[in-house]
């Protein structure tokens, strides 16, 4: 696998005006809703300085993720900078917003972690772990309101039939994670299958058989062997990751929190929270870019009775601008300088790619 070569600028502009396209027409939509119905928008209690807090919250929250991240490749003896590790989460949190289910921020984290230093399968290890873990934070997050804070909530409709389908989901994942772990002969059937089918469709598609296979077999060896370093010889990481995912959430959670102050309105942080969270747990599953459309009509229903239709969409608009918009601005031109290094390097080292696309070469750095 070489660096940067599956992420085209131009496709991710594209994805950017789409994602950007979705959510902010479905902001205008509201607007729009809202007018035909003759209600006014109301900023006579408007006070900007509240939404300072909602810009220290989110800034709290991507250095919090990326101090998780920091400590977490210390399992694998593999320390990263804390600058390449703020990359990582930003790059991450960028190409999320752009892709649909949010499936392009593992990849993106899996590649500055490997231009970091690890090998592709101890990243794709680490970004599974943590993506499993980010879940499950949110559930223990969900538990703690109800279970012991005795906060009540109310799920129904296609929120609740998306949650069933998040268990439903995740249970299978991890089961088939696990079981193709354990049997790596049925891994080596499926590689073969794969190129088998690719020499027979797309015979202009050149690759090394033998390349393929070694990839294959490093990049599941060290992903095994980072399961064995995270559940059994060094669990601290995972309480480590739990924690600080819980420190994250909080952060991001509170921008809703100053949102609404900024509008005048007051709802006790214990149910700021627990509004999100359920909702967060389904997001992955809506199939826009960044759950564009959906993040916006489903925060709209749950905090419609807080604010009331005069200012529902002022809390939308501002909320998404800070969790959304410019995470998104500032991913970006993360993620792009990352591309335009990559690029760089790669058309100095250009002969040397060419002869390891083709085989000669089968070894490849953790750097290319």
């Amino acid at each position: 696998m070489l660096d940067g070569q599956s992420f085209n600028p131009q496709k991710i502009i594209k994805q950017i005006l789409i994602s950007v396209f979705i959510s902010l027409g479905t902001i205008i939509a509201i607007f729009l809703i809202l007018s035909f119905r003759g209600v006014s928008i109301d900023f006579s209690q408007f006070q900007p300085i509240w939404l300072v807090g909602g810009f220290a919250s989110i800034l709290a929250a991507w250095l919090i993720d990326a101090l998780r991240l920091f400590f977490t490749t210390r399992a694998w003896e593999k320390p990263i900078s804390y600058r390449n590790s703020l990359t990582g989460v930003l790059s991450c949190y960028f190409m999320s917003s752009i892709t649909p289910s949010a499936t392009g921020g593992s990849a993106a984290e899996m590649l500055i972690l490997n231009r970091s230093g690890m090998t592709w399968g101890e990243a794709g290890c680490l970004t599974t772990i943590c993506g499993i873990l980010y879940q499950v934070t949110l559930l223990i997050l969900l538990l703690i309101f109800v279970l012991v804070l005795g906060v009540h909530f109310a799920l129904r409709g296609i929120l609740l039939h998306l949650l069933y389908s998040f268990l439903i989901f995740y249970s299978t994942l991890i089961f088939l994670l696990f079981f193709f772990l354990n049997r790596m002969d049925l891994v080596y059937r499926l590689v073969h299958w794969g190129m088998r089918f690719a020499n027979r469709h797309f015979p202009k598609l050149k690759f090394s058989e033998e390349h393929v296979l070694n990839w294959v077999n490093d990049f599941f060896t060290d992903f095994k062997n980072g399961f064995r370093i995270l559940f059994i010889n060094k669990p601290q990481y995972l309480i480590l990751n739990i924690f600080g995912y819980s420190l994250y959430f909080i952060c991001f959670f509170l921008v809703a929190f100053f949102a609404l102050l900024s509008l005048g309105v007051y709802v006790p942080l214990k149910q700021v929270f627990i509004h999100q969270i359920p909702l967060y747990l389904v997001f992955g599953f809506l199939p826009t870019p960044g759950a564009s459309g959906g993040v916006e009509l489903s925060m709209s229903s749950v905090f419609l009775s807080s604010t009331g239709p005069e200012k529902i969409s002022l809390f939308i608009l501002f909320w998404r601008f800070i969790t959304f918009f410019l995470t998104m601005i500032v991913g970006a031109i993360t993620f792009f300088r990352v591309l335009f290094a990559i690029g760089k390097k790669l058309t100095r080292v250009a002969p040397s790619t060419k002869a390891a696309i083709s085989g000669n070469k089968p070894h490849i750095s953790n750097n290319e």
